[in-house]
């Protein structure tokens, strides 16, 4: 009669192990990609709508900078996001200030999973003293 000893009971432990972990592990994987595209189009509206603020501020009316805001917000912004601009809370006075909002709809469609984000970003600053003349 052969007693059986632990590491006879404990064969194979480390591959069920890895078995069970393994999916687990790659879900977090996949949750850290999604956070890090959430947070890298984050940045990248911020900046989209700093530009497009910073092109509506040196134009001389309101409609040429509604123009130049969202020409700036789609030259800065990938393809795939079609940015929405709007100029709200602006001054259009000496001393004001230009409000420029951005949001973009990002698909974070991933291995088949069809999530969409909204994603928006503000940005404001002075109207340019020297504006720029026709």
């Amino acid at each position: 009669m052969r007693v059986r000893s632990r590491d006879d009971r404990e064969r194979g432990s480390l591959s069920a192990e890895t078995v069970l972990l393994a999916p687990v592990f790659l879900l977090f994987l996949l949750f850290l990609v999604g956070a890090g595209r959430i947070v890298e189009a984050q940045g990248e509206v911020n900046g989209a709508a700093r530009d497009a603020a910073r092109a509506a501020s040196v134009e001389r009316t309101r409609s040429e900078a509604e123009t130049a805001a969202t020409e700036a917000a789609q030259d800065s912004l990938p393809d795939e996001c079609e940015p929405q601009v709007s100029l709200s809370g602006t001054t259009w006075e000496e001393g004001g200030q230009v409000r420029v909002e951005v949001s973009c709809s990002l698909d974070l469609g991933f291995l088949g999973f069809g999530a969409a984000k909204e994603i928006r970003g503000d940005s404001v600053v002075p109207l340019e003293q020297f504006r720029r003349v026709e």
